[in-house]
């Protein structure tokens, strides 16, 4: 459709105060109602809008349809005008979702028509779609939308983020950076109080703003998104459902329409502060603010409160009759801005930076952290104040510095293939968790002792993807306090004391949990009250009948003990890597049931889809554990874990000593656990780590012939394991130390694990894909070169 048929000029009135000095139109409703039918077509019942030096009529079809009659004042720029409705289009194409008007063509399929007054003056005019609701309450109910606002108004700038118009740059005395002329207005406040008070604003503008406006962020703005240009919800005030009246829009620094909405929302007794800090934080949630911005606000809110008063006084002198209109918020600004200029602006720079997560100081702080020093300097200082238990990783310690999905970067910018850390689930500091994380952060974070969405959100999507009847979710921070759980909850429910855990297990480390460690703790030191048995053998066999677990719990009776609790890590990690044969968790849990213990599934290191066949390592047999533990990928680094069991047994432990965590299901993690699921469904990481973990699995199973000290591949998905040999197929850890240390000389990191430590343990992020995959297989290959 056309949208340029339009007049060739408009007198030439296109100065900063040509529109709002001249008469604003003036049709009687039959005239419009006469006009409108010509041009568009329409029927029906016309009533009078308010405005400011323009002409609106609200018409309501027959048929229902309601829209707005836009008519321009004789001084506009028909190109402005197109702006504004080619503006409209783009929303509309960019975010469907936001509440704009849609343009109505005419019959002539032009947005613009124009229409002669009978002083002779020429009008533009154009029809837009009514936005039913109700403009926001005026008083303090409205603090319910504060933040819409703020968000709103951030969605609205992302969407003109890439329009442009040449008629964009037109003079507006309403635009902010143009604040300097209005010193040519001062004269039109009569008290000389108040205009001593617009002086002084107006010169802080000069001297603090004015030098910094070539450095802004810039682009065509609303320019006038405030309560009066909105409509909202009949039965919720803080749902916008209309955004109005883009008559101002401009090409301008992008933080005068943030300053255009705050200055506007200081009416009743809120604080000031309050409502810009509430604002802020949603516009920075959605299109962060930079540094520069925010330490030129107070002055640009000052100014905006400044223009309002200085344009109204001047236009009421022009117009007395449309005073109410015009100038009804004058005493109430004047108010205002008294109280802002008795404000520290550093201490209100302050709280926005606070909003938005910056640290004034942080640069400086940084620095100082960041202050290089020899690796002997920084081995040193970490014994002496870590103490012999923080032991590194590699012959040749790391410095790392950094992450990004599979990589880790050191001090010297070099990066390392990272196949080891499974902490991070989804690739180091991927951008949607580390947005969750922020994001929340800057809202809230609390403990669980207040109702919150973000933890009955996530428990329910853990709980999902989990059999019935495991539906009762109970956050820690950790594994070891996961497990910690479980053990209180196993103990009260099967009134028994004994654990049953494989020969070398991890659980944690806490008290209570390093006993069930027993790749942490000698054989011979194991707690009375524990008793082991024994892994798979591989991926598909196992001792029979049922690894040494029957033997296991004759050795708890015979120390006076009884299995309260069977617990083992579905993955089998430290005791080598495998996935649970066909039938063997079956036999494990119907032994431990028989013996009156609960059957705990230790999920931390392969749940989340690692194993890529199933999303819990319990699912490779038909069995539903009693209770589920969680942890290390949940949070993608951020410390979250969890308990999943039956009602009736939270229920026994709350009616005995009930439990509560400070941080555990915080609103932060919880935010960062729904962002890692978010992460896994969408990018199918589940997915990917069948189709590289069964590519790495054939690829190594080619290495093996060349190769014959790699011995078994075991494991699934992106838990592998690959025995490392002897000669006459003994376990040879020195070899595997010597290969793990030579590709972390080579810059890719896995680990070792198993009984005799002698495993291979490679274990990445679950974005890991064939390219670096490549790279490891060209690693190992290179390591077992040189060192066998």
């Amino acid at each position: 459709m056309s949208t340029t048929r339009i007049m060739s000029d408009t007198d030439g009135n296109n100065n900063q105060a040509g529109i709002l000095n001249t008469q604003p139109p003036f049709f009687s409703t039959e005239e419009a109602l006469d006009f409108v039918r010509d041009l568009y077509g329409l029927d029906g019942t016309i009533s009078s809008l308010d405005s400011e030096r323009d002409q609106n009529f609200r018409i309501d079809t027959p048929s229902g349809d309601q829209f707005v009659i836009k008519i321009a004042n004789s001084a506009m720029d028909p190109a402005v005008l197109m702006m504004q409705v080619e503006a409209l289009a783009h929303i509309v194409m960019v975010d469907p979702e936001l509440p704009v008007p849609r343009v109505l063509y005419s019959r002539n399929e032009s947005a613009l028509e124009w229409i002669q007054a009978n002083d002779g003056r020429s009008h533009y005019v154009h029809i837009l779609t009514y936005m039913p609701g109700c403009y926001p309450p005026d008083d303090s109910t409205s603090r319910a939308l504060y933040r819409p606002l703020g968000a709103c108004l951030a969605r609205l700038a992302c969407a003109l983020r890439g329009f442009y118009h040449p008629a964009a740059k037109y003079e507006l005395l309403w635009d902010l950076k143009q604040s300097m002329a209005l010193r040519g207005y001062l004269h039109h406040i009569p008290d000389p109080e108040h205009r001593q008070l617009a002086g002084y604003f107006l010169d802080r503008f000069e001297r603090v703003v004015l030098p910094e406006i070539p450095k802004l962020r810039s682009q065509i703005i609303h320019n006038d998104f405030v309560p009066n240009n909105l409509v909202v919800a009949e039965e919720d005030p803080g749902e916008i459902v209309g955004i109005l009246d883009f008559g101002d829009m401009i090409y301008t620094p992008l933080i005068m329409d943030l300053a255009t909405l705050i200055a506007d929302l200081f009416r009743g007794p809120e604080d000031p502060q309050e409502i810009a800090v509430e604002t802020i934080a949603a516009y920075h949630e959605i299109l962060p603010l930079e540094p520069l911005e925010l330490t030129l606000l107070y002055d640009l809110i000052a100014t905006r409160m400044t223009m309002l008063n200085v344009i109204g006084s001047w236009r009421v002198n022009l117009y007395p009759d449309n005073q109410e209109y015009i100038a009804g918020y004058v005493d109430s600004v004047w108010e205002n801005l008294m109280a802002w200029r008795n404000l520290d602006p550093a201490e209100v720079t302050r709280r926005y930076f606070r909003a938005c997560g910056f640290w004034e100081s942080e640069e400086l702080v940084l620095s100082k952290r960041v202050s290089k020093e020899t690796r002997s300097t920084q081995l040193e200082r970490r014994a002496r104040l870590l103490g012999p238990c923080a032991y590194l990783f590699y012959e040749n310690p790391l410095h790392i510095v950094r992450g990004e999905g599979v990589w880790l970067y050191d001090e010297e910018g070099d990066r390392y293939l990272d196949v080891y850390n499974n902490v991070p689930h989804v690739g180091h500091c991927h951008p949607h968790v580390v947005k969750a994380i922020s994001h929340q952060t800057r809202m809230l974070n609390t403990s669980t002792r207040y109702l919150h969405g973000l933890i009955l959100e996530l428990a329910e999507r853990i709980t999902n993807r989990l059999p019935e009847p495991l539906s009762v979710c109970m956050f820690v921070c950790t594994g070891t306090e996961a497990n910690e759980l479980a053990w209180r909850m196993a103990k009260l429910v099967s009134g028994n004391d004994g654990a049953l855990i494989t020969r070398h297990s991890y659980h944690g480390n806490s008290d209570a949990i390093i006993g069930f460690s027993s790749e942490e703790v000698p054989f011979e030191k194991l707690p009375a009250h524990v008793a082991t048995f024994y892994a798979p053998l591989s991926n598909t066999t196992y001792r029979e009948p049922d690894s040494g677990l029957h033997e296991a719990i004759e050795t708890l009776g015979e120390r006076n003990h009884r299995p309260a609790m069977l617990i083992f890590d579905s993955g089998f990690t430290s005791d080598g890597i495998y996935t649970p044969p066909s039938g063997y968790l079956r036999i494990l849990y119907d032994e431990t049931r028989r013996a009156g213990g609960l059957c705990v599934s230790d999920e931390v290191q392969v749940g989340f889809g690692r194993f890529a066949q199933h999303f819990w390592g319990f699912e490779f047999d038909d069995v539903v554990p009693d209770i589920v533990t969680m942890g290390k990928p949940m949070g993608n680094g951020h410390p979250l874990a969890a308990v999943v069991t039956r009602p009736e047994i939270a229920e026994a432990l709350a009616a005995d000593t009930g439990y509560f965590n400070t941080f555990g299901g915080n609103p932060v993690s919880c935010a960062a656990g729904l962002a890692v699921l978010d992460v896994i469904e969408v990018e199918e990481l589940q997915q990917n780590a069948l189709i590289i973990g069964n590519y790495l699995w054939e690829r190594l199973l080619e290495l093996r012939k060349d190769y014959p000290v790699l011995g078994e591949i075991h494991g699934a998905g992106l838990l592998l394991g690959v025995d490392v040999l002897t000669t006459d197929d003994s376990p040879d850890p020195d070899l595997a130390r010597r290969v793990m240390n030579h590709m972390r000389q080579n810059k890719v990191l896995i680990g070792t694990t198993g009984p005799n430590n002698n495993v291979l343990k490679i274990r990445p992020p679950l974005v890991f894909n064939q390219e670096h995959a490549e790279l490891l297989l060209a690693s190992i290959t290179n390591a077992l070169e040189e060192c066998v």
